[in-house]
């Protein structure tokens, strides 16, 4: 089980991961949301590491976006989408 400050680590990479890659594909959170039905207020929440998303949640950003969602897994493991293009 994971101690309560790696929790909160993981969830802000991830948040961070999310945020890069879609920063880097020219959305804003706003086209996001209607590209995928997520509310934004969900997608700002999980970006800024508030919101523990779900398997379906990021399937449906990952299509949103653009990616596999297994890049969400991999940048948030690296340290963030940001500085890890697809």
């Amino acid at each position: 089980m994971l101690e309560v400050g790696e929790l909160e680590r993981k969830l802000l990479l991830l948040g961070e991961t999310v945020r890069g890659l879609r920063e880097q594909r020219g959305l804003s959170v706003g086209e996001l949301s209607s590209a995928t039905g997520v509310e934004e207020e969900r997608i700002v929440a999980l970006e800024e590491g508030r919101l523990d998303a779900d398997y379906d949640l990021l399937l449906t950003l990952a299509d949103g976006i653009g990616v596999c969602s297994t890049a969400f897994y991999v940048g948030a493991e690296r340290g963030g989408g940001s500085r890890h293009p697809t």
